[in-house]
């Protein structure tokens, strides 16, 4: 049976991050003949534009523009709500719902009511796995994390209230088991539906000719804050004391990391290059690719840095493809040392960066974007079957 299923995406499609992930889901969607529409907070024209799609467009951009630059996360909440309430306002009709999480609480109600089955997509730990982790992570640097009580209220509700939980990882499965209630018996209280993420290999590909003579480079890429272990990232890299690498960090700065780069102001070769469009030649121009990452659903960035043939070093909490001694290797969270000790020595084995380079891409190649969304059309299939 082939179900019309309504996708619910609070932000631009296609974007970056969510965006980008919900765009790939739609494509694999439509390519098997099972959307019926589409809500989202803006368009932008691109290969793919869905029939009996809904924008709400102006509105949208404005508020998660300001959100960018509130460190409270009022404006962001303010946003999801204004944006499910439009959504549920216009919601059309199919056999099966799926929202994103902090996106759908009413929504998801209106489907209900309209005989739809749920889906919830929750790309990140359980609600309540994030705001533990991140609480303490953000007291570890002597700041307060800050996230509105509301935001943590309606993430639950909206898991509580819906037919099922689509999930990315290993990790984002196990922060569900460990937060259900006893009466589940060591399983989640709404049932889980588990489909990796992908990536695009033909874009993230290895580097084809030698890059002839330049430091030992280590990269990291991701929104530069506490959250993404970037501390432990610039603990262990003083702790190594090279001189003759390089440690690049690639994306924004967060504002909770602003208060904590001055006291490795004097590490030498770490480079801050912003926000690069075009990563994949940033990829192909390291030799080892580090994310010691506290909380993620699925960090998109290791399956990237996967396919561009680079051992990962990073943690379980990142949600990645990473299988320890394969691809990379798999270190504690907070754990500086570890880390330190896992660069030095990719670092001085260039045969073991080979090998692990090697298993990265192939590991890559079985997880495509084209994977993923006919994986979803199954699984949705099966759930209207």
């Amino acid at each position: 049976m082939n179900p019309r299923v309504v996708y619910s995406v609070g932000v631009r499609f296609p974007g970056g991050g969510i965006g980008n992930t919900a765009s790939h889901a739609v494509r694999g969607l439509v390519r098997q003949g099972l959307l019926s529409g589409l809500l989202c907070g803006s368009f932008r024209p691109s290969d793919i534009t869905p029939a009996n799609l809904h924008a709400l467009g102006l509105p949208s951009r404005a508020l998660r523009k300001m959100a960018v630059y509130d460190p409270s996360g009022w404006v962001d909440h303010v946003y999801n709500v204004l944006y499910d309430a439009w959504a549920a306002r216009r919601l059309p009709m199919g056999d099966i719902f799926w929202g994103w999480n902090n996106y759908c609480l009413r929504s998801l109600a209106r489907a209900k009511a309209l005989g739809m089955q749920t889906v919830v997509e929750r790309a990140s730990s359980h609600p309540l796995t994030n705001d533990r982790l991140l609480r303490e992570e953000y007291a570890r640097w002597g700041l307060r994390f800050r996230q509105p009580a509301p935001t943590l209220t309606r993430a639950l509700a909206e898991i509580h209230r819906a037919d099922h939980v689509a999930i990315p990882s290993d990790f984002v499965r196990d922060s569900f088991l460990a937060e259900g209630d006893a009466e589940t018996e060591g399983k989640s209280a709404t049932p889980l539906i588990q489909t990796p993420f992908g990536v695009d290999v033909s874009r993230f590909r290895p580097a084809e000719n030698s890059q002839g003579e330049r430091p030992f480079r280590v990269l990291f890429v991701g929104q530069l804050g506490i959250r993404k272990g970037v501390p432990d990232l610039l603990e262990a890299w003083q702790r190594l004391g090279w001189r003759d690498a390089e440690l690049w960090l690639v994306g924004r700065v967060n504002a909770d990391l602003k208060a904590i780069l001055p006291q490795y102001a004097h590490l030498p070769s770490v480079h801050f290059p912003g926000h690069i469009p075009d990563l994949a030649e940033t990829y192909r121009a390291a030799d080892v690719f580090a994310f010691p990452s506290i909380e993620e659903g699925s960090a998109l960035v290791t399956y990237e840095a996967l396919a561009c043939g680079l051992p990962v070093v990073t943690t379980y909490n990142a949600g990645s493809l990473v299988r320890d001694a394969l691809e990379g290797f798999l270190i504690p969270i907070r754990d500086p040392d570890a880390l330190a000790a896992r660069l030095e020595g990719l670092r001085a084995d260039p045969a073991l960066r080979r090998e692990m380079g090697a298993a990265a891409r192939a590991r890559a190649e079985a997880y495509t974007w084209e994977h993923y969304g006919d994986a979803l059309a199954e699984k949705l299939r099966s759930l209207a079957g």
